[in-house]
């Protein structure tokens, strides 16, 4: 049995538009080629798909059977068409982002609502990476963009930098948290009460500066660290992005440290590899990340 693709998209056309005329239309063929299209997958496949008897061709219990099949087969080949004429014009067909838990949601979203746009078909993957795995990522090409937080000089690499924005962390509790039983919040009060720490600040080598309390907690999912946090189980230096709206509706209360005297603050950065070895789509992702990344300074 030799089937082609062409027969395929012959059968689910006639079958949808329920005409040999109108498929022929859809498919830019002449009917009569079209109709011989037919005729030939009828003899591949030994069975009658079409009941022609009347005015319009009509599925036969056959074709009913068939035509699930063949409409998920129709479409992947169309989907392997496309990406064929996107590898020829260098598009890319799929891009991989590993980036830190503290990246904000809503950034994402803007990204990807201007890519979409412009390029329908790719395929972004957002995985949740330590720097040191972006790192080994982006050396053995398993990786295009990395979004990592980073703090001093020495988290610069060979590889393609290019900063985003100073991102503020605050400091903050549910109302009711013990951190709150005397009016002022000194640093002693910090120390002696639990801290909720996020991985992604191992992750980043940044422990050391934000750990304060000597009872503090490591909480991988950011999800599970602010449900914690708003229940009360400690206080936590957080990106303000993170917190901002239960703040304003004062599921979390802030706090200053006169002992701690000036904001704090971590760059968030794009690691990769050089520019000109890759696509379009990539350039694009990193020219609509550092634009889009502005308003979270």
């Amino acid at each position: 049995m030799n089937i082609s693709y062409e027969q395929i998209r012959a059968f689910v056309s006639v079958a949808e538009t329920g005409s040999f005329s109108a498929a022929a239309k859809l498919l830019n063929r002449h009917r009569t080629t079209l109709g011989q299209v037919i005729s030939n997958l009828e003899i591949e496949t030994n069975l009658t798909l079409f009941d022609r008897s009347g005015k319009f061709p009509v599925l036969t219990e056959h074709g009913k059977s068939l035509y699930n099949h063949a409409k998920n087969l129709a479409e992947y080949t169309q989907s392997f068409e496309h990406i064929c004429q996107s590898v020829e014009k260098g598009i890319e067909s799929d891009i991989t982002v590993y980036h830190t838990d503290l990246l904000p949601v809503s950034l994402i979203q803007q990204v990807m609502k201007t890519i979409r746009k412009e390029y329908k078909k790719v395929n972004i993957h957002w995985l949740h990476k330590s720097n040191a795995e972006t790192l080994a990522g982006l050396k053995n090409g398993k990786v295009d963009i990395g979004l990592v937080l980073i703090h001093d000089t020495n988290s610069i690499t060979p590889t393609d930098y290019v900063y985003l924005l100073s991102m503020p962390f605050c400091l903050c509790a549910a109302p009711d948290a013990p951190i709150f039983a005397k009016a002022n919040v000194s640093l002693n009060e910090m120390k002696k009460n639990r801290q909720l720490v996020l991985e992604d600040y191992f992750n980043a080598g940044i422990e050391k500066i934000v750990t304060v309390s000597n009872y503090y907690q490591r909480i991988e999912n950011m999800n599970i660290f602010l449900s914690l946090l708003s229940s009360g189980e400690g206080w936590a230096f957080v990106p303000r992005h993170a917190v901002q709206e239960m703040l304003n509706n004062k599921v979390l209360k802030e706090f200053t440290v006169k002992e701690l005297n000036t904001a704090v603050r971590f760059p968030l950065a794009i690691w990769s590899t050089h520019q000109s070895q890759k696509g379009p789509v990539r350039r694009r992702l990193i020219e609509l990340l550092s634009e889009l990344s502005k308003q979270y300074n």
